[in-house]
């Protein structure tokens, strides 16, 4: 039996993960939760619209929604280009913070203007060090990882260039997260991410449907749909490496399980704690 502890890392603040498309309008039970884990009606909320294709738009409408929650003080990431973000004074940005949101947009532009910057350590430090809640979604939420998918189509069989794959924001490490999963039928490029590098972990979020992982590394589902965690760390046989860019490859020992909200997984030992009322201790 393999061990995965090594990769353990204390995450300091909780870490809420959406798969997109999330209540906006209705219960908000999700963006809810958010508020609630930064504090609820004292929290401090900085939203991040970075990833956006139109940013004052998805800026106005979260901070309408967590104003609406009963949050007074929700501030806006005031900078769209990487100059700007190089030149903000993140210490000051991040100083009271206690939730910062990512929204949906293009993982990739949020990693291309936020990696390597100040604001991003002042970020991480933040997580780690203060506690502050970090939540994405969509490409806020797949931006969160060493390594990201950045592209990929969905396919009947998994194939060895069906993906693209670029390093994230390094919130979370040995993960890799994937949104819309159900819906646009991404389990083939999650299988094919994480047979790349079997030391990855696979987790793909269903749409209106968030992982909250907590500071001991405890993974619990919110919301209507499922959660997929695909672990290769027991994969006996791969031909990843060895088949032309186009073609399907040969995978075993890969486990695959669905989580809904009546189940906890912990990352670090890659094992689900069942619950029935009542958590289970592992």
């Amino acid at each position: 039996m393999s061990n995965n502890n090594h990769y353990k890392e204390e995450l300091g603040g909780d870490i809420l993960i959406i798969g997109g498309a999330e209540d906006k309008l209705n219960e908000r039970h999700i963006l809810r939760k958010f508020a609630d884990l930064s504090g609820g009606v004292n929290a401090s909320i900085l939203i991040v619209p970075i990833p956006s294709d139109f940013p004052l738009a998805a800026a106005a409408l979260y901070k309408k929604i967590f104003e609406d929650l009963g949050i007074k003080r929700v501030n806006v990431l005031d900078a769209s280009s990487r100059n700007e973000i190089m030149n903000i004074d993140a210490d000051h940005i991040l100083n009271d913070v206690t939730g910062v949101f990512l929204t949906g947009g293009d993982q990739m532009r949020l990693s291309s203007l936020l990696g390597g910057t100040k604001f991003l350590q002042a970020l991480k430090l933040s997580l780690k060090k203060k506690g502050v809640t970090l939540a994405g979604s969509s490409a806020g939420a797949s931006s969160m990882s060493s390594t990201m998918i950045v592209r990929g189509e969905p396919a009947v069989q998994p194939l060895k260039d069906s993906i693209r794959l670029c390093p994230g924001l390094g919130i979370l490490k040995n993960i890799i997260i994937d949104q819309h999963f159900t819906e646009r039928n991404r389990i083939s490029r999650l299988i094919t991410a994480v047979s790349y590098n079997p030391n990855n972990l696979g987790i793909g979020i269903d749409e209106n449907t968030a992982i909250h992982i907590m500071k001991n590394g405890i993974l619990e589902v919110l919301g209507t749909g499922t959660v997929t965690i695909i672990d290769g760390s027991n994969i006996t046989f791969n031909t990843i490496a060895e088949v032309h860019e186009s073609e399907p490859f040969s995978v075993m020992g890969l486990q695959v399980n669905i989580l809904n909200s009546s189940v906890r997984y912990d990352i670090y030992k890659r094992k689900q704690i069942m619950t029935m009322g009542k958590y289970l201790q592992i």
